[in-house]
């Protein structure tokens, strides 16, 4: 029997950051998962953004959709409207910051696929942590890490991010969490790298905290990271 493959939207939000940007769709664009589009939002005073996604699309026989957005609109908002603008049947956040490994989406996906089991999302509980400011990698505490969450679109269309640029999908976790619908994967850290390189959405102060937390790795595995994320 074929398996079938949902359509998957990874939706990024971004601002200003071409070269981060530019990064976050080759992860997309090299992700093994067979059925997927990439929806992006970017500020309409934000002309760099626009042109690596065009630029892009004239290059890539992918579905990259972007969208224009007012520039004083919430992180929380500017997501919704993407979820609300996809086609996909499940979607993914898609941080125009972070690294994704090739296998994320199928990794996330066929993890979902328990028989006898309901589960509508999946997160990641363990991910790896790069401080781009002392060049130290480390291996991260288990934790629902809100920014990996791949879930059903019907879901986050009845239950959507806040309106707000921080904390705004807590509440998304919770709901998940307590109608035992959310799938925690605990056994590969390597499909996401959350990056600090400094104008993050949060401060130095909230990384380190997650930094103090977690376990520091040796200078080889850093320098194995840095070459996956550089690439």
């Amino acid at each position: 029997m074929t398996q079938s493959y949902p359509l998957i939207s990874c939706i990024c939000v971004t601002s200003n950051r071409p070269k981060q940007l530019e990064k976050a769709i080759v992860c997309f664009v090299t992700q093994n998962y067979p059925n997927k589009e990439l929806v992006i939002s970017y500020p309409k005073d934000d002309l760099s953004s626009k042109k690596v996604v065009e630029n892009t699309i004239i290059k890539e026989t992918l579905k990259i959709i972007l969208v224009e957005r007012p520039v004083d609109e919430s992180l929380g908002n500017a997501r919704n409207y993407l979820i609300a603008k996809c086609t996909g049947d499940y979607v993914c956040m898609w941080d125009d910051d972070d690294w994704y490994h090739p296998s994320r989406l199928t990794y996330q996906f066929n993890s979902m696929q328990i028989v006898g089991q309901r589960y509508q999302a999946s997160v990641l509980s363990r991910i790896l942590l790069y401080d781009a400011s002392t060049n130290k990698a480390y291996h991260s505490f288990p934790y629902t890490w809100d920014g990996t969450i791949l879930c059903r679109k019907e879901i986050l269309l009845q239950n959507q991010y806040a309106n707000a640029n921080r904390g705004e999908d807590t509440h998304v976790i919770t709901f998940l969490s307590g109608r035992r619908l959310l799938y925690q994967i605990d056994d590969a850290p390597f499909l996401y790298v959350y990056i600090y390189h400094g104008t993050n959405t949060w401060d130095y102060k909230h990384f380190e905290h997650f930094m103090n937390k977690s376990e520091l790795l040796d200078e080889e595995l850093t320098d194995s990271i840095l070459k996956m994320i550089d690439n």
